[in-house]
């Protein structure tokens, strides 16, 4: 016992201690060869010579830990006195996250949209062409299609989805035409991708946020209150609005609604009522079943909402956010 305290006092770091644990009592140890010999005695010495081993098996084991413990409290010590860390200071707090400006219009508009009865739906961002385009009468040589508006993936035929419309294309396609299902409200949030030009107000990716809604007699009014209903969630009762007439290949009608900034009118929405050619390329008869969509970009939203431009909203630049927070 002598020998090993004298060895624990001449330890210098942990894994010293370790390697002494190791020689006295590892596989290798005396105490462990003792252990094994007791199958050697006679039954009647087994049980006495036994205890004696396992006593001095504890002792070892207090004496190794108690050097561990002073050890790493002298260790702690040292690094404090040789620390020029002043532990009386307060502490230094840690900021923390917040949503991007870009989510939390999303969510407003969710929020909004939640309270007519839309729920949302979700597709992928790779899409086919099917849903993209042929469903919603975007003709082959629609520009829409050519390599300057989107992003191919000729290997499979597929594309960047160039508007979350596609994911009301797979809604209403799983609808199998069956109007007992009907009417369906829907919201599509999500990730756009467009082979655009890069510039203050234009990025190839950005978000949008469309809706659709289809049954029986829906009229364009609705269409009219639905958008003013979510732009006064976003900027408030005072917000002037005013709508124009526009042309989109899957709506008939279609019109744009601009609102009033201190740039003076600005188109954030686009919408009109499902044509009767989309109608029926998603198996309803238009003659009995009618619908509204409308998309905002979510990107714009957030962009005349906070004065920022959009590559000022997707630059991940600090000091952009905690200016637009006023900070």
């Amino acid at each position: 016992m002598n020998e090993l305290i004298k060895e624990l006092k001449n330890a210098k770091t942990p894994q010293d201690l370790d390697n002494i644990k190791s020689k006295w009592l590892g596989k290798k140890s005396e105490i462990k060869a003792q252990m094994d010999a007791l199958r050697n005695l006679p039954a009647d010495q087994r049980a006495a010579t036994g205890a004696k081993i396992n006593a001095l098996r504890v002792q070892y084991e207090n004496a190794i830990e108690g050097a561990k413990s002073e050890l790493a409290n002298k260790l702690v010590n040292e690094k404090l006195a040789n620390d020029s860390f002043d532990m009386t200071l307060p502490g230094v707090g840690t900021k923390s996250g917040a949503l991007h400006t870009v989510s939390i219009i999303e969510e407003k508009c969710i929020n909004a949209m939640r309270r007519l009865g839309f729920v949302v739906a979700t597709g992928p961002d790779i899409e086919d062409p099917k849903y993209n385009f042929d469903l919603l009468d975007i003709a082959e040589h629609h520009p829409a299609r050519d390599m300057q508006d989107t992003f191919w993936i000729k290997k499979d035929k597929k594309l960047l989805r160039t508007h979350t419309t596609s994911v009301q294309s797979r809604y209403m396609m799983d609808l199998k035409g069956d109007e007992s299902k009907l009417p369906i409200y829907i919201v599509s949030p999500g990730r756009v991708y467009r082979n655009e030009a890069l510039d203050a107000m234009h990025l190839a990716a950005f978000h949008q946020f469309e809706g659709l809604m289809v049954g029986s007699g829906i009229k364009i009014s609705e269409l009219k209150g639905t958008i003013e209903f979510i732009l006064k969630e976003i900027y408030g009762d005072d917000i002037k609005i005013r709508f124009k007439p526009k042309y989109y290949p899957y709506t008939e009608p279609s019109i744009g609604a601009d609102i009033l900034t201190a740039r003076g009118w600005v188109t954030i929405v686009g919408a009109g009522m499902v044509s009767p050619k989309v109608m029926r390329n998603f198996g309803f008869d238009p003659s009995r079943i009618s619908g509204l969509a409308f998309g905002f970009g979510t990107s714009r939203l957030a962009g005349e909402f906070t004065g920022a431009t959009m590559r000022e909203l997707y630059g991940m630049d600090l000091r952009v956010f905690k200016k637009l927070k006023g900070e």
